[in-house]
């Protein structure tokens, strides 16, 4: 469905605030005759002119048949660049459990590209039983970088490249969450999704000092071939650049850009508990958009009973992202999972992305351990089948959300179902933040709130909270039984636009 947009005279600067979030830009300096992002475009150009043909390497059943928490036992000891006054360090994934793909992975050296020699005697196996005849050629399935980030001068890992394109990252002090993706194609569609995968990997061996960690990856699939450039940087957040060329082999349903990945199970009346305990359980609370024309929306995640698909059509989009809104340890209760320390993803466009939609998918989930929101950006218009796609993006891994919306925005969404009405619910928006802290009780501030598709606002009210300076909206709605309604509520005060927009697709309540 696509949101109704109107004029914001007093979200003008939200542009320039947004793109003045990360405070850097591309910067590629190398001779002719270097390693570098044409030599990878070269190779994905060549590669869509011939048959798609993986070559997955047999991989042993004692690795195959891993869990996950068995394959995480098998660590890499042996750092590349250990001990040779580098910045960052690199270890590696063996093939095993899920993760079946292999990757040649080499690294750069003044420009020049060495291999990167296999040793089984690298990894360690924990408490893992492993058969004396387990190969020594296995190769790998993946990289993760190390820095020090937490306990200087221990090296610590900040960031993932394993399985598909997918990657996720942390900065200082955060656990892992929401994932990242190179390129995702034909997601939720009735012919199945399409994983394009890494099949070469460069690592530049960083200078000593250097500030960033740049890697090269060379993305193929049965649909498309791509070249990508990750200028990698980590402190308080980890940033990510990245910047690639596509050629799609033939046309697709869905083209995903900058796509995320998130898990949501339940949280404030949204998702079923399946008796869990917690009073929330989720990477990501909220999806945050903004708008060319000067609009943030706020997108709460739900854990829906069927797949469902929501798309916001953008021009000149400034950025979007997953939130996690609530950083406090109560609001999760999880001593191992630790929510509160997950971070929050924005993707900010580096150019003109012109028209397309933001496209949110949420999948249902009884359980922590499935990854069940995708996000990404659909452009209106899909590159011809052979022809390059080139784009950039910066992309922010963070736990401070602060200073990211320019104004007041919804801090916290609660659901509940009306006991008086059958199939109403009652909604409960908090919003914070911006010029909303500063502003006395008696202000008269207004809430617009609309609902669609037939639905009825049977009540509403504002009240106001003294102690955190917040403004919570309170609402009873029915909904059509068989039309969900997209709700839309903000404040003003004074006609002045004083918040972003809090937008959902709310069912009716089940009888």
């Amino acid at each position: 469905m696509n949101y109704l947009s109107h004029n914001y005279s007093s979200l003008k600067l939200a542009s320039a605030i947004a793109l003045s979030l990360s405070g850097w830009a591309f910067s590629i300096a190398a001779s002719a005759n270097d390693f570098n992002m044409q030599n990878v475009e070269s190779k994905a150009q060549a590669l869509v002119d011939t048959h798609y043909n993986p070559k997955p390497l047999p991989i042993p059943a004692f690795l195959k048949n891993l869990s996950p928490e068995q394959y995480s036992q098998i660590q890499d000891t042996r750092p590349l660049w250990q001990n040779e006054n580098t910045p960052f360090q690199a270890q590696f994934y063996l093939p095993g459990s899920w993760f079946h793909q292999p990757e040649v992975i080499r690294e750069v050296v003044n420009g020049k590209v060495r291999p990167i020699p296999f040793n089984l005697g690298d990894f360690s196996f924990g408490n893992l039983k492993v058969p004396a005849d387990l190969p020594s050629d296995l190769g790998y399935a993946g990289f993760r970088l190390l820095a020090p980030l937490n306990t200087p001068p221990n090296y610590n890992e900040f960031i993932s490249f394993l399985g598909a394109t997918y990657f996720r990252a942390v900065g200082k002090h955060a656990v892992y969450g929401t994932s990242a993706r190179g390129l995702g194609i034909d997601t939720a569609q009735p012919s199945g999704e399409i994983f394009p995968y890494f099949k070469e990997i460069w690592l530049e061996k960083p200078q000593a000092g250097a500030q960033d960690m740049v890697v090269y990856a060379l993305m193929d699939s049965p649909v498309a071939t791509g070249a990508y450039r990750f200028t990698i940087q980590t402190g308080d957040s980890t940033k990510v650049q990245v910047q690639a060329t596509i050629y799609l082999r033939k046309p697709v349903q869905v083209l995903e850009l900058a796509p995320l990945t998130s898990m949501y199970w339940h949280g404030h009346g949204r998702g079923i508990t399946a008796g869990d305990w917690h009073p929330a359980q989720h990477d990501s609370s909220d999806l945050v958009m903004a708008n060319g024309n000067g609009e943030w929306l706020t997108r709460p995640i739900d854990n829906p009973l069927q797949i469902q698909t929501t798309t916001y059509s953008m021009d000149h989009p400034v950025g979007f992202g997953l939130i996690q809104e609530d950083r406090d340890f109560s609001a999760y209760q999880g001593i191992e999972t630790q929510y509160q320390r997950r971070p929050s993803v924005w993707v900010q466009p580096v150019g003109d992305w012109g028209k397309g939609q933001v496209r949110l998918v949420e999948l249902p989930t009884n359980n922590r351990d499935m990854d069940n929101i995708d996000v990404f950006w659909v452009p209106d218009q899909e590159p011809a089948p052979k022809t390059p796609l080139h784009f950039a993006y910066n992309l922010r891994f963070f736990l401070d959300n602060h200073g990211l919306i320019p104004l007041a925005h919804p801090v916290g969404t609660y659901l509940g179902d009306d006991p008086k009405t059958a199939g109403a619910r009652t909604v409960v928006i908090d919003f914070g933040g911006g010029a909303l802290t500063k502003l006395p009780g008696n202000m008269p501030v207004k809430a617009h709130l609309t609902a669609e598709n037939g639905a009825q606002i049977l009540s509403q009210k504002l009240e106001w909270d003294a102690k955190d300076h917040f403004w919570r909206v309170i609402a009873v709605i029915q909904p059509q039984t068989a039309s969900p309604s997209n709700v839309r509520c903000y404040l003003t005060l004074d006609k002045q636009v004083m918040t972003n927009t809090w937008t959902y697709l709310l069912h009716a309540a089940k009888e």
